[in-house]
Formats: C-alpha cells, sequence, structure tokens
C-alpha cells in the first residue's frame, strides 16, 4: 500500500515539475499556476477534511 501512495506521490512530483519547466520554457504562466494547484491542492484538501472530522 505504500509503494502505491509512493509512487503516486512521485509522479504527483514530476508532473509539477514538468509544468513549472514548461512555464519557463513557453513563457506560459498558466502551467506554473497548475503546477502550483497539483502540488498544492491534494494536501490542502485533506487539511480541510481533517479540519471537519477533527
Amino acid at each position: 500500500m505504500y509503494f502505491v501512495v509512493l509512487v503516486l506521490l512521485v509522479a504527483m512530483v514530476l508532473a509539477a515539475v514538468g509544468l513549472m519547466v514548461g512555464m519557463f520554457v513557453k513563457d506560459k504562466p498558466l502551467y506554473g499556476a497548475l503546477g502550483l494547484g497539483v502540488l498544492t491542492g491534494p494536501g490542502a484538501l485533506l487539511a480541510l477534511a481533517h479540519m471537519a472530522v477533527a
């Protein structure tokens, strides 16, 4: 189970880094915003769910 979560985490980080590189290479700020959303989105949702349950 932990291996699957680790693989998904690595894939998410690689996707975000790819979007950031695309932002700098192609000068597209939307790619950077998507990259930041990919990195912060799941954590923010989990934090809100934790606050709702606690």
